[in-house]
């Protein structure tokens, strides 16, 4: 009877182990070299915040999305690419992150840390617009549902 209690117990330890998410439930946070290293590796990084504080001072190669424009912005976007987003300290990017994810975007991480964390040089300038919709020229129908 002890042998079956210790063998059920060493099956739940195992199924449980298998099959618990990785990485914190899919958040991912990187530091100011996780950053740098995205970015090499092809990630789009990814500015929440506003286009007067992007226009200071950003981390070079980021594209200016404020978060509250991000869901717009990044519905053309490839869900299967890597982002990094950022802010000033961590808040809206948290945030951002969820907004994409809500949207089935699988690679998204957040530095965490925002500007006041980033060890490398800021870049000023004007925002860089976002990635636009793709227009083919054929008619789109939308369909939206609303319960009555």
């Amino acid at each position: 009877m002890i042998v079956w209690v210790v063998v059920a117990v060493a099956v739940i330890a195992v199924a449980t182990l298998l099959f618990k998410p990785s990485s914190g439930g899919g958040i991912k946070k990187v530091d100011s070299a996780g950053l740098v290293a995205a970015q090499k590796a092809g990630a789009q990084i990814v500015d929440v915040r506003t286009p007067g504080e992007y226009q200071m001072g950003h981390i070079k190669g980021a594209i200016s999305v404020p978060v509250g424009e991000l869901r717009s912005a990044a519905a053309s976007w490839n869900r299967d690419k890597e982002y990094v987003l950022y802010c000033a300290t961590g808040s809206r990017s948290a945030d951002a992150q969820a907004v994409m994810s809500d949207m089935g975007f699988k690679n998204v991480a957040d530095f965490s840390g925002g500007t006041s964390a980033w060890t490398g040089e800021l870049e000023s300038g004007a925002a860089t617009a976002a990635p636009g919709i793709p227009v083919s020229g054929k008619p789109v129908m939308i369909e939206f549902y609303t319960p009555t």
